[in-house]
């Protein structure tokens, strides 16, 4: 598959799931027996290409509807139709609504990056590192099997243990992603060298992540035909930018005073005026800071170039996510080479 085939499969999902949704989820929607719509159907069959978390049995899920032939486990809770974790309850309904929160919150972690609140809930890792994922604004890497985790983390020269916190080796992973490339492609990379072994090679071969590293080929032909995209993706960017916007407004409106801090005027995300100089910032929802600055920097400029006010301007491109040591790099590149005040900003989410 293509990471556009990827990133549409991802963008159906949020578009079906968004939080907002999770709020009032029924037992029915998020786990059922023939039921292929259900939230843990698209976790774990309609997303797999997203990074697959198979492995255990149903109870992955907090709770499961059982096939009426089969017994109930000894080791779980149960009723005539659910079987579920002891700890989330004495009966089914108790049950999957403890479940329901600790899935909103799992939802609510990931999209403010705070992984390591991820340990705290029971939910097992397959399962919940695969929702993470999936509201993380790929800010983590689709692999979720511990052993996984183990060799790459040892490639990257983490000591791990039966104690060793999967959070930290999601970090470990996100700080040595290299800045060009895409979280599908990236995963594809460790999880080629790290997680498969031959016959799965063979296997998925067909269903492989076209993108390919390396020298990109001069094209000696264009298709112009009509290209199917959905526009989901550009709507959840958009939810994202604002939700970011309007945090960084409120950190400056704080810091410098509202009559100091312009909303969208002629089109600059946000103007802080000084008596010194002007700021000029640019809200980007990228997943990293290198890919912010990309789709930013252009408009700076040109906003930068337009704006007739005559003192010095400093440009922010200003993102989520702070910037790690690939990022830094490109950062670097920029002040080193460009004759430009120029930084990157984190923008710190609630």
């Amino acid at each position: 598959m293509t990471v556009t085939e990827l990133e549409d499969i991802h963008d159906q999902f949020l578009a079906r799931w968004p939080i907002e949704k999770l709020h009032t989820l029924t037992i029915e929607e998020y786990v059922g027996l023939g039921n292929k719509d259900t939230f843990c159907q698209w976790i774990e069959t309609k997303t797999r290409m997203l990074g697959s978390n198979k492995g255990m049995t149903s109870i992955k899920f907090g709770i499961y509807q059982r096939d009426p032939n089969s017994k109930k486990p000894k080791n779980y809770k149960g009723d005539d139709t659910y079987s579920w974790l002891k700890a989330y309850g004495e009966n089914s309904e108790e049950a999957f609504e403890n479940i329901k929160l600790d899935v909103i919150r799992i939802a609510h972690l990931a999209e403010n990056g705070r992984f390591e609140e991820l340990s705290e809930l029971l939910l097992p890792d397959l399962f919940k590192w695969k929702i993470a994922f999936l509201y993380s604004n790929e800010r983590l890497v689709p692999i979720f099997r511990r052993e996984v985790l183990f060799k790459i983390a040892n490639h990257f020269g983490m000591i791990t243990s039966d104690t060793k916190r999967i959070p930290e080796i999601h970090e470990l992973m996100i700080e040595n992603k290299p800045a060009h490339l895409n979280i599908y492609v990236y995963m594809r990379h460790l999880y080629d060298r790290f997680g498969r072994d031959q016959k799965e090679l063979v296997a998925e071969e067909a269903t492989a992540i076209n993108d390919k590293p390396g020298i990109r080929k001069a094209a000696t032909t264009r298709d112009t035909s009509d290209q199917f995209r959905s526009a989901t993706r550009s709507y959840i960017a958009e939810q994202k930018h604002n939700k970011l916007q309007l945090a960084l407004e409120k950190s400056l409106v704080k810091k410098f005073g509202r009559e100091n801090v312009l909303l969208e005027e002629n089109y600059v995300d946000i103007k802080l005026i000084q008596p010194e100089y002007i700021v000029l910032y640019e809200v980007k929802s990228a997943p990293y800071a290198s890919g912010c600055i990309r789709d930013a920097l252009g408009q700076l400029l040109l906003y930068s170039q337009s704006d007739n006010d005559s003192k010095p301007k400093k440009h922010i491109v200003a993102g989520q996510y702070h910037a790690t040591e690939n990022d830094l790099k490109y950062i670097n590149f920029i002040k080193e080479h460009l004759r430009l005040d120029f930084d990157y900003q984190q923008i710190e989410l609630t």
